[in-house]
């Protein structure tokens, strides 16, 4: 295999008694989005049997299975069945081979790394003949199953339906009016992160013209997706690798027109060279680099023939697509490329060539590359440097000085900026809107780089963080208006690119970034006069009176990167609860488990839950003054009201949890918060049957789906019967 699969371990595995068997498990969390004839091949049955299980669990007798699960879903399928499957069900699961699962698991956003860097040792799943005591568990389950049902009035969206029935955001053309940002670039809502420019099917799921048509009324000119090199040009050290690359630069052009149809130009993200196993370095030892720790090994840049490839490479890619806009690199991401990208400090690398060179030479070097083969094919291409991971304003500041002035900076705003929550110290590296910028760190790159004569970007989140990834927008306005404005105030900034592969929707959050920026510096309305120009139907006052508490309210989030990370934030109405605590590691935004002492991080569980405490008491003034606004005619209204309630059960099933977990020998204590998950669970449901885009993000599909919420009840059921 050219990819290898993470390995397999004894650790980390689960057990779901609240089902009779794994089997039903298996059916129960799948129906809806995996066919029931797959499910049978994959248990080696037939369809029939498939669906009488499913019927004695009360699941519905033919569940519409689209799909786009298989092809912008497949993650969510991956995430329900790591623990229940072996890799030979899981690619019968999926459809298919163990290289194409490997690829994605490597490719796909590093999942991984998310998914926890090895593979729960699940043998085969098989049927089993239920006793008497497994048929009456199987009878509570329906019993259980069918209540809920019938209390849950049916389903009006259909999941990935995004952007059939949206309504017109925005009041003018990208190019209309001067704007105080020459850079707006996004990445898509809803974009697939793997080998999406194979096939422009894909391409058109990934990029709709809904959207894109949105995107042009909000100010959007730029789109960032992400691309792997050898996948779009020759790959010299083995060109099995690059197979499909030429279909694959016709996706890409065939995206650059249609991008161009709305004046948004196309940017790949790049992070380069990918690492490679140690097996692939056999007929390659003279540009092995660094170890990454996980069997792989870095491609050595200070070597002339990878340096040749990135050069060549990007200079091919650009002149068999020249409507290009450019390119964005990251040269020290979680993803391994080059021998520094891993490596904290100067001279520290074990590759003997880059152990002489400092950090900043390395990092530069491949930034200068990608930089001269992008503008040997055309010279007014744009190539942004992301400084994400360069942790200090020395290291930032010999960059800078060591790049070509063509190259751009991009740093994130809220870089290193301090706080004190509940009386704990934090700061930020990204991904925060609790917590705004632009700081210190941000000013001063922004500041060297334009004393560089490089261009400056802020990385900015206005919709959605990692704090709260499964609502399309958090609505926290008055925190997005905050940002922005310091950010116009600077008057030095080229551009802001708007969001990671979360935070695309667009938003009224857009649409607030979009009208501020046709304001000079001195111009800039009040807070309340911007909402009244984004909602001119409705009472200002009262509109910003409940965005103002959001935004108070969110004050309190307790960050740390680690929190961000590892807590239930993004699934926890549909975390499963245990009464014995697996210990089981929390894994990056998949996989919390019962983890509380990674869900807390840095904060002690007592100010960990007083913070939780806050953001509820707060949220729930908020939510009283919106409720007095009518929405029912307004699709906009209707998705504020959705992302805010939606925020509020996320926020309130975590503190249920954190209590649950925090609680020792009390199990009456433990009930209520059991009772009030359900009340949770109940309530997400409703909302999801009509919201298609509560519970998905881009890059980690759907986090949950509606049998995952039941499943989550049945969980609850079971935990009560324990307890009596």
């Amino acid at each position: 295999m050219k990819y290898s699969l993470p390995k397999l371990s004894a650790k980390n595995k689960l057990a779901f008694d609240w089902f009779p068997t794994r089997a039903q498990c298996f059916i129960y969390r799948n129906w809806g989005i995996v066919t029931p004839v797959r499910m049978a091949e994959v248990l080696g049955t037939t369809e029939d049997i498939i669906k009488g299980m499913a019927a004695d669990m009360g699941l519905e007798p033919e569940p519409e299975v689209l799909p786009d699960w298989n092809t912008r879903g497949y993650i969510t399928i991956i995430r329900n069945n790591w623990h229940l499957l072996d890799y030979s069900q899981l690619c019968t699961l999926l459809g298919w081979d163990e290289e194409q699962l490997a690829y994605i698991l490597k490719e796909d956003d590093f999942l991984s790394v998310k998914l926890g860097r090895i593979k729960p040792d699940t043998g085969p799943l098989m049927l089993e003949t239920l006793d008497t005591a497994k048929i009456n568990m199987t009878k509570k389950i329906r019993d259980i199953t069918l209540s809920v049902r019938k209390k849950l009035p049916a389903p009006k969206a259909r999941p990935f339906d995004f952007f059939s029935d949206i309504e017109t955001i925005g009041i003018c053309n990208n190019n209309a009016v001067a704007t105080a940002f020459k850079y707006r670039i996004i990445y898509s809502y809803c974009a697939i992160y793997g080998d999406t420019f194979i096939d422009k099917d894909l391409i058109d799921l990934s990029f709709p013209d809904e959207m894109l048509a949105a995107y042009c009324n909000l100010g959007i000119n730029g789109i960032w997706t992400q691309a792997v090199l050898s996948k779009l040009a020759p790959y010299p050290f083995d060109m099995s690798l690059s197979e499909g690359f030429d279909k694959r630069l016709d996706g890409v052009n065939y995206l650059i027109d249609k991008l161009n149809r709305y004046g948004i130009k196309l940017y790949l993200y790049i992070n380069e060279p990918r690492s490679m196993p140690e097996g692939f370095f056999d007929d390659h030892p003279g540009i092995k680099g660094e170890p990454d720790g996980s069997g792989n090994n870095c491609l050595c840049v200070s070597t002339q023939e990878v340096q040749d490839y990135l050069r060549d490479s990007i200079a091919y890619i650009v002149r068999n697509a020249p409507g290009l806009g450019g390119f964005i690199t990251i040269t020290a991401s979680e993803n391994p490329t080059n021998c520094y990208s891993h490596v904290k400090n100067d001279f520290g690398a074990s590759c003997p060539r880059c152990a002489r060179k400092k950090k900043s030479e390395v990092l530069a070097l491949v930034n200068r590359l990608i930089c001269e083969g992008a503008h040997a094919a055309k010279p007014e291409i744009k190539v942004f440097a992301y400084t994400w991971a360069w942790k200090t304003l020395e290291l930032t500041e010999e960059i800078s000085k060591l790049l070509p002035d063509k190259v751009g900076l991009i740093c994130v705003s809220e870089h290193g900026v301090e706080k004190e929550i509940g009386g704990v110290k934090t700061h930020v590296i990204d991904y925060s809107m609790s917590i705004e910028g632009p700081g210190e760190f941000a000013v001063k790159t922004w500041q060297s780089a334009k004393g560089n004569r490089h261009e400056a970007l802020a990385k900015v989140q206005v919709n959605n963080t990692w704090e709260m990834a499964s609502v399309p927008f958090i609505p926290v306005l008055k925190r997005v208006y905050d940002h922005i404005k310091r950010l116009i105030e600077l008057d030095n900034l080229d551009g802001l690119m708007l969001s990671w592969t979360l935070g695309g929707y667009p938003s009224p959050a857009l649409q607030l970034t979009n009208e501020m920026s046709r304001y000079k510096p001195r111009e800039l309305p009040d807070f309340s006069s911007m909402v009244k120009e984004l909602f001119p139907d409705y009472d200002e006052v009262l509109l910003s009176d409940a965005f103002t508490a959001f935004s108070d309210a969110f004050d309190n989030f307790p960050f740390s990167l680690g929190v961000a990370y590892r807590a239930p934030l993004q699934c926890a109405p549909a975390n499963l609860l245990y009464r014995e605590n697996p210990n089981i590691k929390a894994t990056m935004v998949c996989y919390p488990y019962n983890d509380l002492n990674s869900w807390r991080d840095i904060f002690p569980i007592e100010v960990f839950t007083l913070q939780l405490e806050k953001i509820i008491s707060g949220w729930e003034a908020g939510m009283n003054k919106l409720w007095t606004i009518p929405h029912s005619s307004s699709k906009i209204m209707q998705l504020i009201y959705d992302c805010a309630e939606a925020f509020y059960l996320h926020i309130r099933s975590m503190y249920n949890q954190v209590k649950f977990l925090s609680i020792d020998n009390n199990d009456t204590e433990r009930e209520q918060y059991i009772d009030d998950e359900y009340s949770v669970a109940m309530q997400l449901l409703e909302i999801i049957g009509r919201n298609p885009m509560i519970g998905y993000e881009s890059s980690n599909h759907y986090f949950y789906t509606r049998s995952n919420l039941l499943e989550k009840i049945i969980n609850l059921s079971y935990l009560k019967k324990q307890f009596d």
